[in-house]
């Protein structure tokens, strides 16, 4: 069994080790997420076969969150995400006044650009429930 527990604290954990170097490396594991899916998942006709891809692997592969739903048009690009493992390291780090890092979201602009050859803008991470859910926003240019 995949403990809550650990990985909330070893994210949170390894976000304060890193310090300033945490965006860097935040955004670095994203791409090498993004690479890793990349390499394996061939072409797509379009982006709604990228999305189901990108999903599959989120959801299969990496295994941080109990929900993932990948959905992208021409225009914009969503990840709705439940239950997700890191959002609770990322609580820890904002209750004691840091800055918190999702590789996720970094995973995903990545994973367009590599795939579908699009300029990714972040739009935004509502945050609608409890710790856990977000709803993450990006458009395509």
């Amino acid at each position: 069994m995949v403990s809550l527990n650990f990985v909330k604290q070893y994210h949170s954990s390894v976000i304060k080790a890193l310090g300033e170097d945490a965006k860097q490396v935040n955004a670095k594991v994203g791409s090498i997420f993004a690479d890793n899916w990349a390499n394996t998942a061939g072409t797509f006709k379009n982006n709604t076969e990228f999305a189901k891809s990108f999903e599959d692997f989120l959801k299969n592969q990496i295994e941080f969150a109990e929900f993932v739903k990948v959905n992208c048009d021409e225009k914009n690009y969503t990840l709705e995400i439940k239950g997700c493992a890191i959002c609770h390291g990322n609580e820890i780090l904002r209750k004691e006044g840091l800055s918190s890092a999702c590789p996720i979201v970094q995973a995903a602009k990545y994973a367009a650009v590599k795939k579908i050859k699009r300029n990714v803008i972040t739009k935004g991470v509502d945050k609608p429930g409890v710790v856990g859910e977000c709803l993450i926003k990006f458009e395509l240019e």
